[in-house]
């Protein structure tokens, strides 16, 4: 039971501290830039992930281009929506099982993997208002469904 408060407690510090436009890391070097098609091919050739852009509210991608390209400066290539959702729903079930210590370390070990590559995942979508929230919930059990998972 401490295992799992402890995770609980580290996916909710973690969880609260990722915010990618305060990370006193990032630069907002692209921030004086217009958003035109320049700017699009521009982010779209920084961009190193295989990102499925169909996944990111289209009048947000512009912005959430610019924040991916920040992300991925500091943590690399990063994985698209669905395959978070998947990956995090997993983890999730994994650490609610009792396990040994050594299992512990184990999962503890794969989840920092799985937020290092899902870092874009928290900023793709904004879940303030009950609507986006509602549209957020459909977007991950559509990606659970078609996993098989639910």
């Amino acid at each position: 039971m401490n295992k799992l408060l402890f995770f609980i407690t580290l996916f909710a510090a973690i969880s609260c501290t990722t915010d990618v436009n305060n990370d006193d890391n990032l630069t907002n070097e692209t921030d004086s830039l217009t958003v035109d098609n320049d700017l699009k091919d521009t982010l779209d050739k920084q961009i190193i992930s295989d990102y499925d852009m169909s996944t990111v509210d289209k009048k947000n991608q512009t912005e959430f281009k610019q924040s991916l390209a920040k992300i991925e400066r500091i943590h690399g290539e990063q994985w698209d929506f669905c395959t978070c959702v998947v990956k995090n729903d997993s983890i999730n079930k994994a650490f609610a099982k009792p396990v040994s210590d050594k299992e512990f370390d184990r999962l503890s070990d794969r989840f920092d993997v799985i937020d290092s590559k899902c870092k874009a995942f928290l900023a793709q979508s904004p879940n303030v208002t009950p609507e986006e929230r509602i549209a957020h919930e459909k977007k991950v059990k559509k990606c659970l469904k078609a996993a098989g998972i639910k």
